[in-house]
């Protein structure tokens, strides 16, 4: 028998569409109102599964590990500005991006909102509920349209609980994870808006993969805590020199030699956590663990 291959069969009854509602509950009524993100225009656009499993985690279990999983895995479809969890909820599914990008939103005292944490086909939502911590204190939405797996917590957290490759490479996860949370803190600080938003525009494009990025100009000030304005007047400068173009809500990438040139140290910081922290142990553990008959 040849090795199982990470690949998922492509079939139109495995493509969903997610309903108008947030997706765990209410919408905690501290976070702003999900009209003001919203990117797409059809509520109801399907997003078919392209059946070739891309999410770095789940494409880094060996064969035996991933057909375990395999039957708890439900593609859906996300869309820009729902929540997938709100503030203080209990996450009840865990979401292997494929082409969505996710964020961890926080409110602060005076209403305003930053994120802490870019998730991509590089990682997973709903990691704190595998460690048994506390409710969520920030919201996960959406930042870019995209597909993901979505699996129950319970069947995720039995295949956790068995020690093997899911346990090895989620624990590297949340490595990778809390030193991204330290670096972006450090961001914060002395870090000029402008360089800042070419990070969270590489970081984005990075898991996103496509050039042409929906973003407007107010959810990016939301997620960078910054006034609208500030955000305007960088766009502004950014497409003057040439490194992007902006027109109705979408931002397309001219030059990203330019835009890495312009975002300050923390971008390549950011990528060397990823490169040296998932990947090796990724492939340490899929040794480890592969089994062939």
């Amino acid at each position: 028998m040849k090795e199982f291959e990470n690949t998922i069969v492509s079939n139109t009854s495995i493509e969903k569409v997610l309903p108008s509602e947030p997706l765990n509950g209410d919408r905690n009524p501290g976070i702003p109102a999900l009209a003001e993100f919203r990117t797409e225009t059809s509520s109801d656009r399907r997003i078919p599964f392209s059946g070739f499993l891309t999410n770095n985690l789940l494409a880094g279990l060996p064969g035996p590990d991933f057909a375990r999983l395999l039957p708890h895995l439900e593609p859906v479809s996300l869309f820009a500005g729902r929540e997938v969890y709100g503030l203080g909820d209990f996450a009840t599914h865990a979401y292997f991006p494929e082409t969505a990008v996710i964020t961890h939103l926080y409110l602060l005292a005076d209403g305003s909102t930053t994120s802490a944490a870019i998730i991509g086909r590089d990682g997973m939502i709903g990691l704190s509920a595998i460690l048994e911590s506390s409710p969520q204190s920030y919201a996960t939405q959406i930042a870019i349209t995209g597909d993901a797996l979505r699996i129950e917590l319970e069947a995720l957290k039995e295949e956790f609980a068995r020690g093997r490759a899911l346990q090895q490479i989620l624990l590297s996860y949340t490595s990778c994870r809390l030193a991204q949370l330290s670096q972006k803190a450090v961001c914060n600080g002395p870090h000029k808006l402008d360089e800042r938003l070419c990070t969270w525009l590489l970081m984005v494009h990075d898991r996103a993969d496509q050039d042409r990025l929906p973003l407007t100009h107010e959810l990016m000030a939301h997620h960078l805590g910054a006034r609208r304005a500030g955000i305007t007047d960088t766009c502004n400068s950014l497409r003057r020199d040439g490194i992007i173009h902006y027109r109705r809500g979408v931002i397309r990438i001219l030059n990203r030699g330019l835009l890495e040139a312009a975002a300050c140290e923390c971008y390549p910081a950011f990528r060397q956590i990823s490169q040296h922290i998932i990947a090796p142990q990724v492939t340490r553990y899929v040794e480890k663990f592969r089994i062939v008959s």
